[in-house]
């Protein structure tokens, strides 16, 4: 999903569904809840053997209940992501061990603005686009030994200010990760995946949830049923947070990648 050897001329198509939701605050007190549903499309590139561009469409239906139990729903196209990531050493130019690579990217404020059925806007919350240009560059290394594959990457996030004086906070998020592949068909891969962000503010007054650490192990099996086809399923379980009022549930991931 990604993580393989890169050759010119590769052009892939994929779609990832994610089901997961969080609760900011205390329950009976000032909680709300969030629950999304997103589908992402994406297609990526190679018109060189050490370059990827790649653009991710993104629809989203959320909902948000607060304490008082009114409830809010929205879906729609979220915000388009850019990206681009270009491998800049290997230790052999025939079937390498190591690769490390450079990541950058933008997501574009490319979301619509929903409105609930009396014409009020739909709070920030429940909006499938932020309204925001949302840099981000990083580092990946990729290894291969065998029947084994290795992956750990570090991406920065600098969101900017977008809807209402609204922004997110800047974060920096980590992957690590071990696939084992006994077969040409299956797979089984194990990580663990950490974000630390800095809390979200409006007008620069920050927010009261948000900011802190997260970590989830994450489990996944891959199956490829046939060639250039690979299916994807795991989950994310948050195992340590330190986030500040905000409690996750685990994110349920179904991913296929087809390669053209």
């Amino acid at each position: 999903m990604g993580g393989e050897q890169p050759f010119e001329g590769r052009l892939r198509l994929s779609t990832m569904l994610r089901a997961w939701g969080h609760t900011e605050g205390v329950t009976g007190v000032d909680a709300q809840r969030l629950r999304e549903l997103r589908m992402d499309v994406a297609v990526a590139y190679a018109p060189r053997p050490w370059l990827v561009l790649a653009v991710n469409l993104p629809l989203q239906a959320r909902e948000v209940q607060d304490v008082s139990l009114g409830l809010e729903r929205g879906w729609g196209l979220g915000d388009i992501d850019v990206t681009a990531k270009a491998f800049v050493w290997k230790d052999k130019e025939f079937s390498p061990d190591h690769l490390i690579s450079v990541v950058g990217g933008v997501k574009l404020p490319t979301g619509p603005r929903l409105h609930a059925g009396d014409g009020t806007t739909l709070g920030i919350d429940a909006q499938p686009g932020s309204g925001s240009v949302d840099p981000m560059a990083g580092l990946a290394w990729q290894g291969f030994r065998g029947n084994w594959s290795f992956l750990a990457s570090a991406l920065g996030f600098l969101p900017s200010r977008g809807r209402d004086d609204f922004r997110m906070g800047a974060s920096l998020r980590t992957q690590v990760a071990a696939q084992y592949q006994p077969s040409p068909t299956w797979a089984v891969r194990l990580g663990v995946d950490t974000r630390a962000e800095r809390a979200p503010d409006t007008n620069g007054t920050p927010e009261e949830a948000g900011g802190g650490f997260i970590a989830y192990a994450s489990p996944d099996v891959l199956f490829s049923p046939g060639m250039d086809v690979v299916v994807q399923a795991g989950v994310r379980i948050p195992v340590v947070n330190q986030l500040r009022r905000v409690s996750s549930t685990p994110i349920a991931v179904l991913s296929l990648a087809y390669d053209l």
